[in-house]
């Protein structure tokens, strides 16, 4: 392969039927650009949905006012093309589901041949990165853009990668054609970050292979934790354990609890022995708080108190629901924002100074 061309499309979505609403080319022969770059936008005559010009900033209006014919746009890129590969930064995206059903569909004959990937050549070329988007290079090297999402602003990019920091990369790895630089975009990664970072291969496999090893013995560990975490939860749903045991072995009631009121929302469960729920309300509420009438702890609850003017103290609300309710809650979600806290340290927090939040 010596002479092959960059390509790269802006659409009006990405489910079929795919229709290209800009295209723009670079010319390249071998490691080296020529030419100026072409575009052109395309006007199918349809509507361009908000979600597509959200990416790229094409209206319906602005296409119909620059856009030009399907058959004369690709006229003009075929002329420009001649035949040549074409190269595309997501090539199975720009050829494959846009390109060649665009030109089928329009009984176009394929106006060149199916050639690299560019996004795949990055991946194999720059194995420091952990994403070969092009937003995210554009940003690491302060690629050329005249704009981004805009086709020519993404071939500027392209071209700006390859020609500044990819093939001279290649070259300086011994690679002399153009031919050698396809053949590395088809190799397996691994290879590839050996070859351009000096590291041994099988060192580096197996380095690779005892990672993979850990990550599944540590999936294999949460699922287990999960699954025995599951069984427990559906044995205390059943009455198998003492749940008064279970709130105390858990922590669920909080001692000494900090207790703001500002913008808190109070549920009470049991009768208080300090006094009647109008008088707490009527002070939770002079403290910018709120009292909440639910049944059971719902999301905007920030504290069940417990209330203890009862034979059994708390424990008794066991038989209720809102307690229950509320341990099971903490226990399937650890990091649900309630707390539970005692009457008495509800009453302690009333006729403590406010605090700030």
């Amino acid at each position: 392969m010596n002479g092959w061309v960059l390509v790269d499309t802006e659409t009006d979505g990405l489910e079929a039927p795919i229709h290209a609403i800009e295209v723009a080319a670079q010319r390249f022969k071998g490691f080296e650009s020529f030419g100026e770059p072409f575009r052109v936008f395309i006007n199918h005559g349809i509507e361009i949905p908000l979600a597509a010009t959200a990416v790229h900033g094409y209206t319906t209006e602005f296409i119909e006012e620059h856009g030009i014919s399907p058959q004369e746009a690709y006229q003009q890129i075929g002329d420009y093309i001649s035949g040549a590969p074409i190269a595309a930064h997501y090539l199975g995206f720009d050829w494959n589901r846009v390109l060649a059903p665009e030109w089928e569909r329009l009984g176009i004959t394929p106006l060149g041949q199916r050639g690299f990937c560019t996004w795949k050549l990055a991946k194999r070329s720059l194995p420091e990165f952990a994403t070969h988007k092009l937003d995210y290079l554009r940003d690491q090297f302060g690629l050329a853009c005249s704009r981004a999402h805009s086709a020519l602003g993404d071939i500027e990019s392209v071209a700006d990668l390859l020609l500044r920091i990819v093939f001279p990369r290649l070259i300086d790895k011994g690679m002399t054609t153009l031919d050698e630089v396809v053949s590395f975009t088809l190799l397996p990664p691994l290879h590839c970050k050996c070859f351009i970072q000096g590291l041994n291969y099988e060192e580096e496999r197996a380095r690779v292979e005892a990672e993979k090893a850990l990550q599944r013995a540590d999936r294999k560990a949460k699922k287990d934790e999960e699954r025995a975490r599951e069984r427990f939860i559906n044995a205390v749903e059943s009455g198998e354990y003492s749940l008064p045991d279970l709130i105390w072995d858990f922590d669920l009631i909080e001692e000494e609890p900090v207790v703001y009121f500002k913008d808190r929302s109070f549920l009470f469960t049991g009768k208080m022995k300090w006094g009647t729920r109008p008088q707490a309300e009527r002070l939770i509420t002079s403290r910018g708080g709120r009292v909440c009438k639910a049944k059971t702890v719902a999301g905007e609850v920030d504290y069940l108190v417990l209330g203890e003017d009862l034979g059994g103290g708390w424990t008794t609300l066991l038989n209720g629901g809102k307690l229950a309710n509320a341990f099971l809650k903490k226990l399937k979600n650890p990091e649900a924002s309630f707390r539970i806290i005692l009457e008495d340290d509800f009453v302690h927090a009333l006729n403590a100074p406010e605090r700030e939040q």
